[in-house]
């Protein structure tokens, strides 16, 4: 048995490089939790929580003692390779707490890859080398918004998720300015944060018809999946679900309404990659596509993600860009960006970041 003989979890508070708007918040700095976990075999692993109330539904401060004064202890003396065991422990000790089960996850999937010898994506069945990720777009005056995206496409990004969500008709006047200004060359995703009514969705829907939306990300409220439903069934552009779904029993619930095509799969929201797999599979046999979304957080988180996405049988589109904003990161490494498309460090085992705490 390979025993966890230390474990300690960090709070650190990361400056945001700019800030961003979403509908109803805004945003300077991001809260995360690093947790170090040490195995008997001398291998040290990491993870990351990256807690939002409004998507996780828990407060940095309940993340970091859930971290600290629940799954520490609970860690400390387990044996490293019970996975499922761990997990189930965790989420019996704080169900409501998925960003902090994560960190557990994550840090034991880096443990797992790397007794292995191998980057976890190929541990994990790895079917994609590489994705192209969307970059996201706050909600800003048009001009700063068009002059962010022009910096974004001249970087090498292809895919634009805009963040909409408080005024559908400006909504819509931006997104026919971002068609007209950079062609059909740009992929455009728009994400509403829960922020529409049902009619204002269906009205921006109309309005954008034109405009070659790939996907509209969470219109209206995430317990209305009535509503999602009646806007996909008249919409020919899929609809997805993000805050809709952060649990296994509620990608259940998605299927049987039939609210969206598409969901968001996030591992803060969820829980990790056990919960994620388990939401991947059944949304794939019911033939809904899956995007491995993040929150602002570390590599350690991002490159974990990346790692699953690679592996999932419906997870071909990626929301990668977490970790770009955030000044002083304690993680290097682990994941790059290369002409849009987010890649994986494969000459490492584990996940490949470097952490310095």
């Amino acid at each position: 048995m390979i025993r966890i003989v230390d474990a300690e979890a960090v709070p650190v508070t990361f400056r945001l490089r700019e800030g961003y708007r979403i509908a109803g918040a805004s945003f300077q700095t991001a809260v995360n939790i690093i947790l170090k976990v040490v195995t008997s075999d001398g291998r040290t692993g990491f993870g990351c929580a990256a807690p939002a109330e409004e998507v996780t539904g828990e407060s940095a401060d309940a993340c970091r003692r859930a971290c600290q004064d629940v799954l520490v202890p609970l860690l400390r003396g387990a044996d490293a390779a019970d996975r499922g065991g761990l997990d189930a422990r965790a989420r019996a000790a704080v169900p409501g707490a998925p960003a902090a089960r994560a960190a557990v996850d994550i840090a034991l999937c880096d443990l797992m890859a790397q007794r292995a010898g191998v980057p976890l994506a190929r541990l994990l069945g790895m079917r994609r080398h590489r994705l192209p990720t969307s970059i996201t777009l706050g909600i800003d005056d048009p001009d700063e918004v068009l002059r962010k995206a022009g910096r974004h496409v001249a970087e090498g990004f292809r895919i634009l998720k805009v963040k909409i969500g408080e005024d559908w008709r400006a909504d819509a006047r931006l997104i026919h300015l971002l068609r007209g200004g950079f062609g059909s060359g740009i992929v455009l995703r728009a994400d509403a944060n829960q922020g529409y009514s049902e009619e204002e969705a269906g009205r921006f829907l109309a309005a954008v018809a034109g405009d070659d939306l790939e996907l509209l990300e969470q219109p209206t409220a995430a317990a209305d999946l009535a509503a999602m439903g009646r806007l996909q069934r008249v919409t020919p552009v899929p609809i997805m679900a993000d805050e809709s779904v952060r649990s296994p029993d509620e990608a259940r619930t998605l299927v049987q309404t039939g609210a969206a095509r598409l969901v968001n799969i996030k591992l803060m929201k969820c829980g990790g990659l056990l919960a994620g797999s388990e939401i991947a599979a059944i949304t794939d046999a019911a033939g809904i596509g899956a995007m491995l979304g993040c929150m602002d957080e570390s590599r350690i988180g991002i490159a974990a993600a990346l790692h699953f996405a690679l592996a999932g049988p419906n997870t071909e589109r990626a929301d990668l860009d977490g970790h770009l904003d955030l000044l002083d990161d304690v993680a290097s490494g682990g994941v790059r960006i290369e002409a849009g498309y987010v890649v994986p460090d494969l000459d490492r085992p584990g996940l490949g970041v470097s952490v310095d705490l």
